[in-house]
């Protein structure tokens, strides 16, 4: 529980007068018909300041932003601060800041990036076409890269929802596609296995795998088990297949790296 007089002491910062400035500059640029904002340039700040920023700015803005950081390393270092001051401000819903990370080979390296890599890419790239990303945080690299067309990304996550009716094989056949791994017991991440009328999934982003339950073809109940003790949480009503290990997607040749912006969003560097 984040305690009022904090929240408080952090709303002095959207009064100051360079705060305030840049906000309405912000707001007189918003919207798809107006004119691209330009850049605004907000000095004599520490990093720590920057990122308590961000949520304001952002909150401001009305719209997503994406912060251009250096690389990975940096993208992971400032990405949880951004959490945190979205969570003490209550400016942002720190569930809403995404990470997108760049790959870790060159365009014309003939190797597959790094599993984790991908999985987050494929879910930070699947919240922004579906609108759940408020802050974007990307390495220079990864903003540059040509990407495809938003529905290609949409594809790459599944809601499963309880009462729905589910085409078993055609959900199997998703899983397959986006790089599930199909076992007889679901201990990783990027595992499914079926039997009978249970379907155990392990996405990514989960703590533990997931139970379906079905009776025919409608979902009677998702829980959260453990395959070690045979143990269930309890019920939830909706989960959230994102794509595993193998992301629908590889790093562009050489000749296809170009720059593209993101659209609808604000750029802050």
């Amino acid at each position: 529980m984040i305690l009022p007089f904090v929240r408080e002491v952090l709303a002095d910062v959207e009064k100051s007068p360079g705060f305030q400035q840049a906000a309405s500059y912000l707001k007189q640029r918003r919207g798809a018909s107006a004119s691209p904002a330009g850049r605004i340039r907000l000095s004599g700040l520490v990093s720590a300041a920057k990122a308590l920023l961000i949520p304001y700015l952002q909150r401001a803005a009305g719209t997503p932003l994406i912060l251009i950081v250096a690389n990975n390393r940096a993208a992971e270092a400032v990405f949880p601060v951004i959490q945190s001051f979205c969570e003490l401000t209550a400016a942002c819903n720190p569930q809403a800041v995404v990470k997108l990370p760049a790959y870790d080979v060159l365009p014309f390296e003939n190797m597959s990036p790094h599993p984790e890599i991908q999985e987050e890419r494929a879910t930070a790239l699947w919240k922004i076409v579906t609108g759940t990303a408020s802050i974007v945080i990307t390495p220079l690299d990864a903003a540059a890269m040509r990407l495809r067309p938003a529905e290609h990304y949409a594809g790459l996550a599944r809601i499963v929802r309880r009462a729905d009716s589910v085409d078993v094989e055609e959900l199997v056949q998703h899983l397959n596609t986006v790089g599930y791994s199909a076992v007889d017991v679901v201990e990783m991440p990027g595992q499914y296995a079926v039997r009978g009328g249970l379907l155990d999934a392990y996405p990514p982003e989960a703590d533990r795998p997931l139970r379906i339950e079905l009776f025919g073809d409608e979902v009677e109940s998702i829980r959260k088990f453990d395959p070690g003790r045979a143990a269930h949480g309890d019920s939830r009503p909706s989960l959230r297949l994102e794509s595993g290990r193998r992301i629908r997607n590889r790093p562009q040749r050489a000749g296809e790296y170009r720059c593209q912006r993101f659209p609808r969003l604000g750029v802050l560097r």
